[in-house]
């Protein structure tokens, strides 16, 4: 159980043997950390997990044959040196590992280019990319038989696997629509290389992950690999400051920017039932219930429609869109008559500001559980202080947070203003337990963001 919960956090952590070591030496509960994911047992991680079991039944041998007994005293020193233990033995698989994967991209490259006409579509950005993929997948299957890469899988690996897996599927389709994550510079260029797009979306850029990336210049010169590696058309989100001030600096073949004058006669449907717009001279209705969703359809509508779908196939295509689960997903109890809106999948600032455009809405007590965002290095203060005073601003009648190192931000902002309407819990599984106390018939309460495990 210590192995694989170390493992766990490795892998969490992308196998960054910094943030891992990091991680583990300064939270010492990390092994009981395994909760609510589970381990993807890859091959990578099969190799962790079978050498190290290897080494440690060795040196039990080997101590116990020198020491016997007196070989007991050493385990907590064993211990406390296991996640180092464990880098290393990843240091030493790395070589067998990156051949493997090699072999593995190289064959899901040539099974992609037995299909000469599937054409591929990738999507990237740092918020509303898992989104634009359904809701183009949406639309396009309307006229056209599209295959997408399904949940979170974004990874040149994850990709790998999918095409091997479903190579069938992709030699009966039409479009191949994928969904392009990173961390660093350089990882969405290595999944265009597999996949080599044709067509691309790029829905906005801000600090997600920039923990990781380091600053946002990086998270923006990552994001454009996917438009500069595209062979056609790229279709860009210019309500987004980031992407609207530097497409400029890059050399992509085809643009199209779109901006929120391109739609109008925007209205809220009432109780939660959706939202209507028009675009391009055609009325639209969707059940999506946030604005910043009519920015996404319009997105995938505008390449759509240059890839043939007519305006009759797309009206129908996005008045059957679906909720993105854990996206701003209306759940109602019919029981405590409580409406859960479920935004736990939302990691980035403007996500919480268009779940509270939506929460406002309603009319009863309105309720807000988070843990507040992760990965804003240098912005983590300014951006928790932030969020305070929008729940302020926005009057929300009870906040539980979950509490962690950014909960002192949020609290001290609230204290400041004299808001006394929160909660503090140590942990998600206290805040959801105390929920049936605290609900009322009429509330409607939102999920911001949850946390992984290998935060804190």
């Amino acid at each position: 159980m210590i192995i694989r919960n170390l493992i766990y956090i490795l892998q969490g952590e992308s196998y960054n043997l910094r943030r891992f070591l990091f991680f583990v030496y300064n939270n010492y509960y990390w092994w009981k950390l395994e909760q609510r994911q589970k381990i993807d047992w890859t091959i990578k991680v099969k190799l962790i997990y079978v050498s190290n079991l290897v080494f440690l039944c060795l040196l039990i041998i080997f101590l116990f044959s020198t020491l016997s007994f007196w070989s007991l005293i050493l385990w907590p020193i064993i211990y406390v040196f296991l996640p180092i233990i464990i880098s290393i033995l990843y240091l030493i698989i790395s070589p067998l590992d990156y051949l493997l994967k090699s072999l593995l991209i190289s064959k899901a490259r040539k099974a992609l280019k037995r299909h000469s006409k599937l054409r591929v579509i990738g999507i990237t950005g740092s918020y509303g990319k898992t989104s634009v993929k359904e809701i183009l997948f949406t639309i396009l299957s309307s006229k056209f038989k599209a295959i997408e890469t399904p949940d979170n899988i974004n990874t040149d690996l994850g990709i790998a696997k999918f095409i091997i897996d479903n190579e069938v599927g992709l030699a009966q389709a039409d479009f191949f629509i994928v969904e392009m994550g990173a961390y660093q510079r350089d990882d969405i260029a290595k999944i265009c290389d597999l996949v080599i797009p044709d067509y691309s979306i790029l829905t906005g850029i801000n600090e997600s992950h920039l923990e990781r990336f380091g600053n946002l210049e990086n998270t923006i010169f990552a994001k454009f690999e996917l438009a500069e590696h595209t062979n056609k058309l790229s279709v860009l989100n210019f309500n987004d400051e980031n992407i609207r001030n530097n497409y400029h600096r890059f050399k992509i073949n085809e643009v199209i920017g779109l901006n929120n004058t391109v739609a109008s006669n925007i209205e809220l449907l009432p109780n939660f039932s959706g939202l209507s717009f028009v675009f391009n001279g055609q009325n639209f209705t969707t059940k999506l219930l946030a604005k910043h969703n009519i920015d996404l359809i319009i997105l995938a509508l505008t390449l759509a429609q240059r890839l043939g779908v007519d305006n009759d196939e797309a009206v129908r295509a996005v008045s059957e869109l679906d909720y993105v689960k854990h996206r701003l997903q209306p759940i109602f109890n019919n029981f405590s008559q409580v409406l859960v809106i479920d935004d736990s999948y939302n990691g980035n600032f403007q996500g919480f500001i268009s779940g509270l455009e939506v929460l406002s809405r309603a009319n009863g007590r309105k309720l807000i559980i988070t843990p507040g965002l992760v990965e804003l290095a240098n912005k983590t203060e300014i951006r928790h202080r932030e969020i305070a005073n929008l729940y302020i601003k926005y009057k929300i009648d009870l906040v539980l947070l979950i509490k962690n190192s950014s909960t002192k931000f949020i609290i001290d902002e609230f204290q400041k203003k004299a808001f006394n309407n929160y909660r503090v819990y140590i942990n998600s599984q206290e805040a959801h337990n105390n929920l049936k106390d605290i609900l009322k018939a009429g509330d409607t309460i939102i999920f911001q963001n949850d946390w992984p495990d290998n935060y804190k």
